[in-house]
């Protein structure tokens, strides 16, 4: 399923025109409100109104920021409509508020072609919109919203979502119904009233983290004002009579009462909820491709081994070291003859459980989960100091790193670094890696376990990660005080990647 999906319901849709989402689904001030405080808007510096509409959120959530006293983020409206995007001009003239009539789906600008830029959102937020979308184009939806969102970044929706198959059944006959005599036909076709399990199993499937209920409400859908919104003049009341018809026929709904009769009129109140969801911070998303990365394998490859080989010989007996990012221990198996004292940190549990299980009885083998851009490495107590291609990933603070390596050194002490050259950098080097393989005999019947290497290079190579030659290298690590370059080679990985030896 593709854009022209919500591009034929927009169309459809502007045969209503002008409506009140609000009025129309009985949302209070206060429900509003409540989405809005979840979303943290006061932490937040960019907003995205997808599937803005006429622009009624994005109003509110000037108004919002305003009687809170904090700074308003910059927000960007975007709608496919033409109609609603033209509602939503008027609405938010002079705002400063930029409107883009866009696809949802994928996140692209209708009018330049031009994709939203990646990672640029705090917050992604969706009011009542969802159920437009069909089943089988939830998933890329949810892509399209974490593509945008920054890492960290909150994703909030305010719409239904039912716990009862029978009752989202009767509800979505109901709208069929509704949307039928209003002239809606795509919609018709189109809708989708999320369940539950639905909604947070595709969330989950995209790689969303703390998903979670902010609050659950009822919607109080009142037969007068969908009435006066979505059916024209001439034959109102026929209209009307058709679709209490079909709410009649909602056996579940009215025993539960969520559909009631008052006089003439009928109101509908189906569940909904504010759900909130969290993109993964960059770190979270590396640890899980670390997690899922085959490293036994990888001592199979040559390229790698010659480069933990490189840095062991670096290493003198009796040396004190701090390994960086030690990753499974690798470098730590090289090290344990050499009667060092050595200490290994790293982001993830398991590759610290796994050395621990190994190497731990080592006599003076530590190793710790650590964030290295917060942790601290002493001063002037070590050796040598490793960073084995880990300054490139994105959530890495490499300038800060690099200091704090620098600063632990003892005078004459050596910071070994290596890493990729460009984000391309070890892609391009996949297949020296494979011709090494087959020619091992090591390829054949691994296949799956190279593609899910390749994958996760594809993942953590990132174009806003930190990447420097060889030479820029040197030049950084002089510039932060290192008094000379004691080795220097650009042909790890194929001449892909670097390896240098500086002295403090």
């Amino acid at each position: 399923m593709n854009g022209s999906v919500v591009l034929n319901s927009a169309i459809s849709y502007d045969v209503v025109g002008r409506y009140s989402q609000d009025e129309i689904n009985g949302f209070r001030d206060e429900l509003i409100e409540r989405m809005l405080d979840l979303a943290d808007l006061e932490h937040s510096e960019r907003v995205l109104d997808a599937m803005g509409g006429d622009g009624n959120l994005t109003s509110r959530i000037l108004t919002f920021c305003e009687q809170r006293g904090f700074s308003t983020p910059e927000l960007v409206v975007l709608e496919f409509s033409e109609v609603q995007k033209t509602f939503a001009e008027a609405a938010l003239s002079n705002s400063g508020v930029k409107i883009i009539q866009g696809d949802v789906l994928t996140m692209t600008d209708l009018l330049t072609g031009e994709p939203l830029p990646s990672e640029s959102f705090d917050r992604v937020l969706i009011k009542s919109a969802l159920h437009e979308i069909p089943l089988d184009s939830q998933p890329q939806l949810h892509k399209a919203v974490m593509r945008v969102l920054r890492p960290g970044g909150l994703y909030v929706t305010l719409g239904f979502v039912f716990d009862d198959l029978a009752e989202r059944d009767e509800f979505r006959d109901i709208t069929r119904c509704k949307d039928r005599l209003a002239g809606l036909e795509m919609a018709v076709v189109n809708r989708h009233f999320l369940t539950r399990a639905e909604f947070y199993s595709c969330l989950e499937e995209v790689g969303f983290k703390d998903i979670r209920a902010g609050e659950r409400f009822e919607y109080r859908i009142h037969s007068t004002a969908a009435a006066r919104y979505y059916f024209s003049r001439p034959g109102l009341e026929e209209a009307t009579m058709e679709l209490q018809k079909s709410q009649l026929m909602a056996l579940n709904m009215r025993r539960k009462g969520t559909v009631r009769f008052e006089g003439e009129h009928s109101v509908m109140t189906p569940p909904g909820e504010i759900t909130i969801a969290r993109k993964p911070t960059q770190a979270e998303f590396n640890l899980e491709i670390f997690n899922r990365y085959p490293y036994l394998f990888v001592r199979h490859l040559e390229c790698h081994a010659d480069l933990m080989d490189r840095m062991a010989r670096t290493v003198s007996p009796g040396s004190s070291v701090l390994d960086v990012a030690c990753g499974p221990g690798f470098l730590a198996e090289r090290l344990a003859p050499l009667d060092v004292t050595y200490r290994g940190i790293d982001l993830n549990p398991e590759f610290i459980s796994g050395c621990q299980d190994r190497l731990g009885q080592q006599p003076n083998f530590r190793f710790a989960v650590a964030d290295m851009n917060q942790a601290d490495f002493g001063v002037e107590t070590l050796d040598v100091a490793v960073l084995s291609n880990c300054l490139h990933l994105a959530s890495v603070e490499p300038v800060k790193v690099l200091r704090k390596c620098i600063a632990a050194l003892k005078p004459g002490g050596h910071l070994i670094v290596s890493g990729p050259s460009s984000p391309d950098g070890f892609v391009k080097a996949e297949p020296h890696i494979r011709a090494q393989l087959e020619r091992d005999g090591l390829f054949e019947g691994n296949e799956r376990l190279f593609d899910s290497i390749r994958e996760a290079n594809a993942r953590l190579l990132k174009e806003h990660g930190n990447y420097w030659s060889p030479e820029g290298m040197v030049a950084l690590l002089s510039e932060l005080g290192c008094q000379a370059i004691d080795g220097l080679d650009n042909r790890i990985y194929y001449g892909f990647g670097f390896i240098v030896v500086a002295r403090k």
